[in-house]
């Protein structure tokens, strides 16, 4: 790399994680998820607001494959973090009732999704309708798990059975969002002339679980747990390795990286996820600026307020619908009910990941891409001021800051940062 390439991607590195910090802060002071001033600072950083000449001016061309390849590094490790918070025994554990709004929790946006894919965005589908149609409807009915436990538990809800309930439910979303985005990218993904590797994935799967689960579980008990940067190695390049892995299957990096999270052991998890969330505050950043870039804002035309207000339509009434309705169905009182649908509201830095692969496998274009990151922005900042009005209980106003990252870890590690703080 030239000197002054070198020059600019350090500079522009320290920019992007000094905006996105200072933007989420202000975000957390008016009541929203750090994410939502991270996500607008990537934004800030586009042709929307600098115009194209000066963002490229402050983010040259030659760059920003650097910054791509940092911002692929803070996913998968943000991918890692989500998957240490996936509790699999939880999701066992808990009533048919909550299985059922989970699935009507993610049925409803995707069905209401894809049918206003073939009809609302017909223009921009491509060549291959259904990949298409799939894809939105994928996009539209996921849950931002990460950021959802970090609003329960700002808002001490946590512990709580709502809590337990939109964490259980947000985690069988996550779960079928994953597996619906894994079909996508296999009949969609661009110069795969490989599909046979596709194969490999059960396999891995199964080694994942029986052979690595069962070592790392052995490794937690011999005493290395006391090793915490070593554990953290471990977590980081094991997420790296299995990204790869997937990348070379022809799925996406970010499955790896998150099924290695979710194999990980849990007496670690604590102790390894404070680890990648002080890596992870150092790479993700400049996943906004890449995500920022692609938006476009002043390339839309008038049909597009058109598309945006199905695509809210569908996003919205589908998710609050679906999940009020089942919930209702439960016999969940109307508070609850009304406040559970808020919080699966939520999608969050989720996704934009979810966004950006489609943007790179091209199965959504970068007008299309633009409207879908305001979608995500403006469904997350629904929830704080949906649970106030249906009667949430909020966070006190004594209690201690939980910190100025965005929420992308389970209640035992917040606790720890705030007790080690």
């Amino acid at each position: 790399m030239p000197s002054h390439q070198m020059i600019f991607l350090l500079l522009d590195l320290v920019l992007i994680v000094g905006a996105a910090r200072l933007l989420g802060w202000l975000a957390e002071r008016l009541g929203q998820p750090a994410v939502i001033g991270e996500i607008l600072a990537g934004i800030l950083a586009g042709p929307t607001v600098l115009g194209a000449q000066l963002s490229e001016a402050v983010f040259p061309l030659d760059i920003r494959s650097y910054l791509t390849a940092f911002a692929n590094v803070g996913v998968m490790i943000f991918m890692f973090s989500a998957g240490l918070e996936m509790d699999l025994r939880s999701i066992a554990g808990r009533k048919r009732s909550v299985s059922a709004i989970a699935l009507s929790a993610y049925i409803a946006p995707f069905a209401l999704g894809s049918v206003i894919a073939l009809w609302a965005l017909a223009r921009h589908d491509g060549d291959n309708r259904l990949t298409f149609a799939l894809f939105i409807g994928c996009a539209l009915a996921v849950t931002a798990f990460p950021v959802l436990a970090r609003i329960l538990h700002d808002r001490k809800l946590l512990g709580t059975p709502l809590g337990q309930s939109a964490m259980t439910c947000a985690a069988v979303d996550d779960v079928l969002a994953w597996c619906g985005l894994a079909v996508v990218i296999a009949i969609a993904r661009p110069g795969t002339d490989h599909h046979w590797r596709l194969l490999l994935f059960v396999p891995l799967v199964l080694v994942l679980w029986w052979a690595v689960r069962p070592a790392l579980d052995h490794l937690s008990r011999t005493g290395s747990e006391k090793k915490t940067g070593n554990m953290v190695f471990l977590g980081v390049a094991g997420a790296l390795l299995l990204g790869a892995t997937t990348e070379w299957l022809g799925l996406h990096l970010i499955f790896g990286a998150f099924l290695f999270g979710v194999v990980f052991p849990r007496r670690l998890r604590a102790a390894v996820d404070s680890g990648a969330q002080l890596l992870s505050s150092i790479f993700l950043p400049a996943f906004f600026v890449v995500a920022g870039l692609q938006v476009d804002l002043g390339a839309l035309d008038r049909a597009a307020i058109g598309e945006f207000a199905a695509i809210m339509f569908a996003a919205i009434a589908g998710k609050l619908g679906g999940t009020y309705l089942a919930a209702r169905l439960a016999r969940t009182d109307r508070t609850e009910s009304a406040a559970l649908a808020a919080l699966m509201n939520t999608r969050g830095l989720t996704e934009l990941v979810i966004l950006n692969i489609g943007l790179t496998i091209g199965v959504i274009e970068q007008r299309l891409y633009s409207l879908l990151v305001m979608m995500a922005l403006v469904t997350t900042a629904m929830t704080a001021p949906l649970l106030k009005l249906c009667g949430a209980p909020a966070a006190h106003r004594g209690d201690p800051p939980p910190g100025k990252e965005e929420g992308r870890r389970t209640d035992s590690a917040v606790q720890t940062e705030v007790a080690a703080s």
